[in-house]
């Protein structure tokens, strides 16, 4: 399994479309800031959007994803008057939308993402505040533009499942809209810019793929085809970590979710995820969470 998916399994993404609705002009609403990643989807029309720190105007086809949930407002111009985002989407599902008329401007679906955001990953911390993906950029990734075209496709019908079916291509509209920003967007450290570094990402899979292997600065190093010295300074530079602490790092995961969701003994998992004892998994768990295994484990029943 590649990286990027290996962890978007461990934080449990789930998504919901809350509607695909006509506004008229003057409309507006503000949506302030929330536990969920927020997503809009412009399928006609035009609007402003703003945050604290940008203001953007979309257009017909644009995407825009909030994974931090950050507060923002979305009208037809700046002038217009914002109602409360939590009552626009319930008036519009009770079927009374608060932006109804003759002269529609804008035409919006929208929904949220919902990840376990406690996850202790870089990856998780890096997610940047906003994407925005205009209509030039989809169309520049087909593969963007067919699964938008099929939520729109979807939120339009009536059959049996459509409401499934939406919620589940959300959650891989998530998923490619953070692909679409990574391919965009350089990032000079970090996980992300680990991602992007074609020998980091070979070590990064293989530490995903056998964390119960062994790891060695040395074997780390012929896997990304560098020096010991060399591999170890790239390294950090990038992910502002050593190799062996994001090792330990990725095991302490993997641990948490074992002992949540399985009934293995602690001496297990302590092999599963690469300790030879379980006295020597025991010390490096507690000094990490906490915590001791075992309670960790009582305290998430």
């Amino acid at each position: 399994m590649d990286v990027l998916s290996d962890i978007l399994k461990k934080i449990r993404l789930s998504s919901a479309v809350y509607f695909k609705s006509d506004f008229s002009s003057p409309w507006g609403m503000d949506i302030p800031k929330g536990p969920f990643a927020q997503f809009h989807i412009v399928t006609r029309g035009q609007c402003v959007l703003k945050t604290k720190s940008k203001a953007i105007q979309l257009f017909t086809g644009d995407i825009v994803v909030f994974p931090l949930g950050t507060s923002h407002w979305l009208a037809d111009s700046e002038s217009s008057d914002r109602q409360n985002g939590k009552d626009v989407v319930e008036a519009i599902i009770n079927g009374d939308s608060l932006f109804s008329g003759e002269k529609i401007s804008t035409t919006l679906v929208c929904g949220h993402f919902e990840f376990d955001k406690a996850i202790d990953h870089p990856f998780v911390q890096e997610l940047p505040e906003i994407i925005h993906i205009s209509d030039a950029e989809k169309k520049e990734l087909s593969w963007l533009e067919r699964i938008t075209d099929l939520i729109i496709q979807e939120a339009d019908s009536e059959q049996s499942g459509s409401n499934i079916i939406v919620d589940k291509l959300g959650e891989v509209l998530f998923i490619h809209a953070l692909r679409a920003y990574i391919l965009n967007n350089r990032s000079e450290k970090g996980f992300l810019a680990a991602l992007q570094d074609e020998r980091m990402r070979r070590v990064l899979k293989s530490i995903h793929d056998c964390p119960d292997r062994e790891w060695q600065l040395d074997t780390l190093a012929q896997v990304a085809g560098m020096s010991r010295t060399s591999f170890s300074n790239h390294f950090k530079s990038l992910m502002g970590e050593t190799p062996l602490n994001y090792i330990t790092q990725w095991r302490m995961l993997l641990a948490k979710e074992l002992l949540k969701e399985s009934n293995q003994s602690v001496g297990e998992i302590a092999t599963k995820v690469g300790y030879q004892s379980e006295a020597a998994f025991n010390r490096v768990f507690k000094k990490r969470a906490e915590i001791t295994p075992l309670k960790f484990r009582q305290a998430s029943v």
